[in-house]
């Protein structure tokens, strides 16, 4: 831009991760102005919440022959509601998904079933993609984690081993009382 022009000065701010909160940047532009060689430009606001997402993720962990499921709530939060186009999963080898709509609290939502359908012992991550009728937004993302693990093996609760805090003794200790005052 020539000395003494004007321009207009242009900035992509990613929101991602940022609805229904309020986001500060700040923006450094460089002049050749001695007197001003650096102007900082400060952007403040309230970023719209899309949609509601609970959980924000799904975590399926379990143990093998057994069902393990995870549902997650979509509420959209765009006037009018947006549509669910479709769902995708990077991967998809080792879980499905069912989506249907429903309502919550007299408000279009969704509900996203996604079961395991792993296996064999261990873990694994994917991404579900969910594609809205609102193009101007990126798609939703969300993570898929997976543990499965044999029967008997794992996050079970078991007693403590003999000697450890908390764990049973056979000949529980006696407590000992004072003598009564004369």
């Amino acid at each position: 831009m020539p000395p003494g022009g004007e321009d207009i000065i242009r900035f992509k701010l990613a929101t991602k991760g940022y609805g229904g909160r309020e986001m500060q940047k700040t923006i450094r532009v460089h002049t050749n102005d001695p007197k001003n060689a650096i102007i900082e430009l400060h952007l403040k606001g309230q970023v719209k919440l899309f949609a509601t997402v609970e959980p924000s993720r799904v975590n399926l962990q379990g143990v093998l022959g057994e069902t393990v499921s995870q549902t997650v709530t979509i509420i959209p939060e765009t006037e009018p509601p947006f549509n669910i186009l479709q769902v995708n999963a990077m991967k998809g080898t080792e879980f499905t998904h069912t989506l249907k709509e429903t309502e919550i609290k007299g408000k279009k939502a969704y509900e996203l079933t996604v079961v395991n359908k792993k296996e064999t012992e261990g873990r694994y991550y994917d991404k579900l993609i969910i594609l809205t009728d609102q193009s101007d937004h990126q798609p939703l993302t969300l993570i898929v984690s997976g543990e499965l693990r044999k029967p008997g093996t794992g996050a079970a609760v078991s007693e403590p081993a003999p000697g450890e805090a908390g764990a049973p003794t056979e000949n529980p200790p006696v407590p000992e009382t004072a003598p009564a005052p004369k």
